[in-house]
């Protein structure tokens, strides 16, 4: 005996339709590149009830937008780290990074510093 295949109905859970559906939740849906016919069988909505929503100011015209996505991992790595607790800052040798004239630079330290000044008087020969 020859037995035929029997059609298998895919998993149709029913959507049980929400009591409540706003404006931002459609526009957020749209926003996600949900279409019409996705968000009418996401709410279990009649096509009549989809047309019915879409005649409100703000939704009248709204369109899902194109939800395109790369084919590849795009990393930002330029953005400052949050966790971040110090800069990273190359080393190099003090004398290279800029010409120091060591006299000019140890007349301010003297300046600055009045214990290291000298009294004339200290110099009366």
């Amino acid at each position: 005996m020859i037995e035929a295949r029997t059609a298998v109905e895919p998993n149709t859970t029913p959507v049980v339709k929400p009591q409540t559906i706003t404006v931002t939740m459609i526009i957020e849906d749209l926003n996600n590149g949900v279409d019409r016919t996705g968000i009418q069988t996401k709410y279990g909505l009649d096509k009549w009830e989809v047309t019915q929503m879409f005649q409100h100011p703000a939704l009248k015209g709204k369109k899902a937008k194109k939800v395109r996505k790369l084919s590849f991992n795009f990393v930002d790595d330029t953005a400052a780290d949050p966790n971040q607790t110090s800069i990273a800052v190359e080393t190099t040798d003090a004398v290279t990074m800029h010409d120091v004239d060591v006299h000019t630079e140890a007349s301010m330290i003297v300046e600055a510093t009045p214990e290291l000044q000298e009294d004339e008087d200290d110099f009366n020969f």
